[in-house]
């Protein structure tokens, strides 16, 4: 019965938060990636760890502005032109929710957000 009502409750709460993300822009696609490169591993490769839902990162991107919904404290933002190049890469300071992007970056990007040995990331057009 427990088991039911937070069911019920968790619903009906996704139900009230989805309207307040629509308005911070548009919410922007992350895949993740595992870094294994630096591991001396001899044998067959283990699956990487999981990586838990409430540790990926929630971004919009609403103009030049990129806002966080979940925080992104000392992740390392690095936007990839089409060739690959690091064409801009900031840390993300301590409690900061949103970031303002600089006005003269403008094409598609591949965003990347990494934490650790995580690499998350995503395109996006400014």
């Amino acid at each position: 019965m427990k088991k039911k009502i937070l069911t019920i409750a968790a619903i009906l709460c996704m139900a009230f938060a989805a309207p307040v993300y629509a308005e911070n822009g548009e919410q922007i696609d992350l895949q993740v990636s595992y870094d294994q490169s630096n591991t001396q591993h001899i044998g067959p490769r283990k699956a990487p760890p999981r990586v838990p839902q409430n540790q990926i990162p929630v971004v919009f991107l609403n103009g030049h502005t990129l806002q966080f919904t979940t925080p992104c404290d000392g992740a390392t933002l690095q936007f990839l032109d089409e060739e690959g190049f690091v064409v801009y890469a900031v840390t993300v300071p301590t409690g900061a929710t949103t970031m303002q992007l600089p006005g003269d970056l403008e094409g598609e990007f591949e965003l990347q957000i990494i934490r650790g040995k995580y690499c998350f990331h995503g395109w996006i057009e400014l």
